[in-house]
C-alpha cells in the first residue's frame, strides 16, 4: 500500500479512501501486526478517545480472520481495515501527525470514512464474538 506518493494536493475524502483500499496487500496484512504497539500507542492519545474501542474491535477482527476464527470476510472489508490502521500509524501522512489540533484530522476522517464501508461487517463480527462468548461461559 502506497500512502505518500507525488507531491500533488490530495484532500482525504471517500475518494481517497476507496483509492487507499484499492492498493493494499497480503503483505499489508502482516504488517498491521508487526506495528501493532505503534498502532496502540497512538489510539492511547485522547484525540482518539471516542473510536479506542472501535479500533481495538478492528484489530481483534484482523487478527481472528488471520488465524482463522473468523472467516465469513469479503476482502474489500479487511482491505478497508488494513488501509485505515495504516494510514494510522504512518506519521508522515497528508497532515502530519504532530501538527498540534490538526494533525489526526485526517486520521479520523480515513478512520470515518472506513466505518461506514464496513459497518455492518464489523457488527456481525461483534454479534458473533459475542456468541463465541457466551458460548464459552
Amino acid at each position: 500500500m502506497k500512502i505518500l506518493g507525488k507531491k500533488t494536493e490530495k484532500k482525504v475524502d471517500e475518494d481517497f479512501v476507496k483509492e487507499g483500499i484499492e492498493t493494499v496487500s497480503n503483505t499489508d496484512f502482516e504488517t498491521v501486526f508487526d506495528k501493532k504497539d505503534q498502532l496502540f500507542a497512538k489510539i492511547n492519545h485522547p484525540d482518539w478517545k471516542k473510536y479506542k474501542d472501535k479500533i481495538i474491535l478492528m484489530f481483534q477482527f484482523l487478527k481472528d480472520v488471520k488465524q482463522k476464527k473468523y472467516t465469513d470476510t469479503p476482502w474489500r472489508t479487511l482491505a478497508a481495515m488494513i488501509f485505515t490502521v495504516l494510514y494510522i500509524i504512518n506519521p508522515l501522512d497528508l497532515v502530519p501527525d504532530f501538527i498540534p489540533f490538526v494533525g489526526y484530522l485526517d486520521d479520523l476522517t480515513v478512520f470515518g470514512f472506513v466505518l461506514k464501508l464496513i459497518g455492518k461487517d464489523l457488527e456481525s463480527y461483534e454479534e458473533w464474538r459475542l456468541e463465541q462468548k457466551s458460548t464459552v461461559e
